[in-house]
């Protein structure tokens, strides 16, 4: 993630800790991640523990960049208005 904004020049770089709240993000979305990933594969495998276990590493290895650039945009929309037109 850039430290400002190219289009509206918005500080990324918040203050210590601010990006503590998108792990709690990053880690709801690895949550639903895996339990979709469970579900798709236990309709296909059963119960087996290895083909679940494998394959939802494999996911969450898979997804983790988007899932952690994600989580910290989805965490800064929450404190900071989206409007396009502005310029600083």
């Amino acid at each position: 993630m850039p430290n400002k904004c190219t289009v509206c020049s918005e500080d990324f770089l918040r203050e210590s800790g601010f990006y503590w709240g998108a792990m709690m993000v990053s880690h709801a979305t690895t949550t639903v991640v895996a339990v979709i990933v469970h579900v798709i594969v236990h309709f296909f495998a059963g119960w087996e523990i290895a083909p679940n276990v494998i394959s939802i590493v494999t996911a969450i290895l898979l997804l983790f960049p988007i899932v952690f650039r994600n989580s910290r945009a989805i965490w800064i929309n929450f404190f900071v208005d989206y409007t396009p037109t502005i310029k600083k």
